[in-house]
């Protein structure tokens, strides 16, 4: 008979869980648990990456989706109404200081609108925005920087270049008033002096009057999402009929994506490895929970065995049992998982700033993120994951008829036993126990070695981070010092001075030092068309690069490119990674040999061979004294109405100089000019470029090395004092700084480790302590049976201590072997996420869990027979029944 009133079902489900309040007490903390680990997860890793995007924010200099350069007013207007567009700030850059007192941290004299000023962190605190006429606001460090006090209706005065990113022209010097202001952020790349649009309108009349094309207006939009910024900002170009590829074509509108958005460095580093490694993350978390809730709901079932028969007795369909228990585990939600977000996103929001304490991100910048997705995942995930726990249990409890029911104990079916003649062992009845439920023994020993395992891999993973990669892809030297231009990546006629290089080097104790040079001469290196094609097909349309290749000077199927040429002085040359060849021909003198500086991987791979010459080639390099546009139809001058297709340079006092291609080789970045472009990046001797460039070559950068930490720290000490302040012409950077950087990098992910291993930790002794319970309360009619024919309570509090050891013992044993299994594999993983990652085998965090899960394995028991004995053996045997 099938009972459909489903509101008895509901009564039958409140009374059954009012009837076992203390084991509902245990089912909401696992619950809440459950919940509290996905959340304080969700919580923990938002806030990191909310915290990161900050810090990214900032030192990009704003937090915009993205950019639509160079638009015109019609473009403008086109894309801000653009349904993908959310809103739309406009910014007009008319000119940069980057001299005297802005010669560390340049200035940007530039209009913003209202959005744009919001999202470039530029908004006063104090006053307002520009309006009109010479107003101006800019930050509190640029006004000290002028000798300014920040005060309303203050005047400042600042000279600067009138330039935007493509041109620059003359000087201008005037006086503002200033009308707003606000502190300045040291993580910010430049100062923001930001002007009317009145006054940006009036500079860029008198430019264009020059001969200066009128200056670029960028477009910052905001999406309607995070995610997938490059392909959103393509789809409105596509949408409008724009292309975003080209720099010359007028219907081009160029974009450019805001790395600081974790999403789109996700999207351009997304690979397979790091998809599996996620949802590996996921369902190792989503199982831990099912561990949990699993065990409390086999008790729940196991205790209430007798009365699910009794129900079938009267006729509940097993339909009907299982809704009893889905409807108990969702009425034990709304109290557990409330109590878990709440707990769990408390937890979060104190670690995060812990964990951010041992970073680097620890500037001001501690951002706790209140995103719905931390309490709307976290609630998914913890009722999906009761609803699985409770799913077994409930078909154990529909499958067992009324007569099972009454017998049933903890148990799984056996073989036939064996009769012995050497009597019981308390050992070897323990032993015995264990396998009586296997699923049940094999999920506790699984949870417990889970949370072993993820130690070890945690201790793997950390121990095998090498500062040795680390620090030499970060920096080749000790010490690097140079100019601020050098630093920021800006061409100069002047960088670190020989004199300056010759007081550093009378002040510090080095172990290897040395000088590298730019050539400052026009120079250029003739190399296969098809190479350099594939150099301007990152900017240029396959159109406009036919017309581009064919402007260019040939000498049948090469073609002249740009080159930078890098000379170092011969102790450098140690610093160069060989990838094929040999470099020792160069340091021989008057030699003709040349380095091609190639691009490898952080695995030391070269992807594009082909591009590069062969070892063996000779090149021909060209050096001319000056270079000129003319017009390729008149063979004169060019002038601003020539068309781009017509524009064709022009070589002033050339040479021609033929170099053997000895070695390719990898130039650390920290050496090198710091910026890439078109054509190949070469290396010469010193004595080589300055014969070759008729002595062209300059002082870029010192470097050197120290003997040992005593004459770092003397280096590190005076460097410090030597670049100190605003007025400093030079800057340096030091190994220090980057074993700091990586330091932190490990703290972070040993806190952040840790924190999970604990929670899974928690997670496996709470397994642990049911499985006891469990075994306990469905085994206390044979305890009551075996104390009765003469076991004493030591004896059987010996045995329960036997199951203990052995469960202890089990799960390091199956940490052990899932160490071994997991290892190598999560290894080769971690290895191709992490290129400064050595995968180095080890088990000792496994062998050190040891005594400590003894010790669980004896204490456990201990307290739960404790408690269980206290009644008597009649008393056990009647509640028994």
């Amino acid at each position: 008979m099938n009972v459909k009133n489903r509101k008895c079902i509901r009564k039958l489900s409140l009374k059954s869980l009012y009837a076992n309040r203390r084991r509902n007490l245990i089912a909401i903390f696992a619950i809440a648990l459950t919940t509290l680990l996905f959340t304080s997860m969700f919580t923990i890793v938002l806030s990191l990456n909310a915290s990161y995007e900050t810090y990214q924010f900032r030192q990009v200099g704003g937090y915009a989706h993205g950019t639509f350069k160079d638009v015109s007013p019609e473009q403008a207007e086109r894309i801000a109404a653009h349904p993908k567009v959310k809103a739309a700030g406009v910014r007009k850059v008319i000119g940069i200081t980057a001299e005297g007192v802005f010669a560390k941290i340049p200035a940007e004299i530039s209009y913003m609108d209202a959005n744009c000023t919001k999202w470039s962190y530029a908004t006063p605190t104090t006053g307002r925005m520009p309006e009109s006429g010479k107003e101006v606001a800019m930050d509190t460090a640029a006004l000290q920087l002028l000798g300014v006090t920040p005060e309303l209706g203050a005047e400042v005065t600042v000279s600067y270049s009138i330039t935007d990113k493509d041109q620059t022209a003359f000087t201008v010097t005037d006086t503002f008033t200033l009308v707003g202001y606000w502190d300045y952020d040291e993580l910010m790349p430049v100062h923001y002096i930001n002007i009317s649009r009145d006054y940006a309108d009036d500079i860029e009349a008198q430019a264009v009057k020059t001969g200066l094309q009128p200056f670029r207006t960028d477009l910052n939009v905001m999406l309607a999402s995070g995610t997938n910024i490059q392909g959103q900002m393509e789809q409105v170009d596509t949408d409008l009929g724009y292309t975003w590829d080209s720099y010359t074509d007028p219907n081009s509108v160029r974009i450019g994506v805001n790395w600081g958005y974790t999403s789109s460095q996700l999207e351009s580093k997304l690979d397979p490895e790091l998809v599996i490694a996620i949802a590996a993350f996921l369902l190792l978390v989503i199982f831990t929970g099912y561990l949990i809730i699993y065990n409390i709901f086999q008790i729940s079932v196991v205790g209430d065995i007798r009365f699910y028969g009794l129900l079938k007795t009267i006729g509940t369909t097993p339909r009907q049992l299982k809704r009893i228990i889905r409807q108990q585990a969702l009425l034990l939600c709304l109290i557990g998982i409330p109590a878990g977000l709440l707990l769990g996103y408390g937890i979060g929001a104190v670690l995060v700033p812990v964990v951010l304490r041992s970073t680097q991100l620890d500037a001001g910048i501690t951002t706790i993120s209140t995103s719905p997705v931390i309490f709307l995942g976290s609630m998914l995930f913890a009722l999906l994951t009761v609803l699985l726990s409770c799913s077994k249990p409930g078909k154990m409890a529909a499958k067992v008829s009324p007569v099972e029911a009454t017998k049933y104990t903890d148990a799984m079916q056996t073989k036939k036993k064996q009769r012995s003649t050497r009597g019981a062992k308390l050992h070897q009845m323990a032993f015995a126990n264990l396998g009586r439920n296997k699923k049940k023994t094999v999920l506790v020993v699984v949870s417990l070695a889970l949370s072993v395992t993820l130690f070890n891999a945690l201790c793997t993973f950390v121990g095998g981070f090498s500062m040795e990669k680390y620090v030499s892809a970060k920096t080749c030297a000790d010490f690097i010092v140079s100019t601020p231009d050098y630093f920021r990546y800006n061409s100069a006629d002047e960088f670190i001075t020989p004199e300056q290089i010759g007081e550093i080097a009378a002040n510090t104790k080095a172990s290897l030092s040395g000088t590298g040079y730019a050539v400052r001469k026009p120079a250029y290196l003739w190399m296969t068309e098809d190479a350099l094609r594939q150099d301007y097909a990152w900017f240029e349309s396959a159109e406009q690069l036919d017309s581009h290749m064919s402007r260019l000077e040939h000498r049948g199927n090469m073609v002249m490119g740009k080159t930078r040429i890098e000379a170092l002085d011969n102790s450098l040359f140690d610093k160069l990674q060989v990838f094929d060849g040999d470099i020792s021909p160069m340091l021989e003198p008057d030699n003709n040999a040349i380095a091609i500086a190639v691009s490898l991987d952080d695995y030391g791979n070269l992807p594009n061979l082909e591009y590069y010459p062969k070892v063996g080639d000779t090149i021909t390099a060209t050096y001319a004294d000056d270079v000129k546009y003319i017009d390729s139809r008149t063979g004169e001058l060019c002038t601003e109405d020539t068309p781009e297709e017509y524009l064709q340079e022009k070589l002033y006092g050339a040479r021609d100089v033929a170099y053997t291609v000895c070695a390719l080789v990898e130039l650390p970045y920290s050496m090198s000019y710091r910026y890439g472009g078109i054509g190949y990046d070469v290396v010469l001797s010193v004595d080589t470029a300055q014969r070759d460039s008729g002595g062209a070559a300059i002082p870029m950068l010192y470097l050197f090395d120290t003997a040992d930490d005593a004459d770092e720290a003397e280096a590190e000490q005076y460097l410090s004092k030597l670049t100190a302040g605003e007025f400093s012409p030079l800057m340096y950077e030091s190994k220090a700084t980057a074993r700091s950087e990586f330091a932190q990098f490990r703290q972070m992910f040993l806190l952040i480790g840790g924190i999970l291993c604990a929670i899974i930790g928690l997670v496996g002794l709470l397994n642990f302590f049911n499985a006891m319970m469990t075994s306990i309360l469905s085994r206390r009619r044979e305890f009551a049976v075996l104390q009765a024919v003469g076991m004493t309570n030591r004896q059987l509090k010996t045995m329960l201590i036997y199951e203990g050891l052995f469960y202890a013992m089990s799960s390091v044993s199956a940490a052990f072997i899932l160490s071994l299994a997991v290892g190598p594999l999560a290894g080769k993983m971690l290895g191709s996420m992490f290129w400064f990652f050595e995968y180095r085998f080890t088990i000792l965090p496994v062998l050190l869990t040891i005594p400590v899960f003894l010790l669980l394995g004896w204490l456990i028991p201990c307290m739960m027979y404790d408690n269980a004995a206290k009644c008597s053996v009649v008393e056990q045997l009647r509640d028994a029944q």
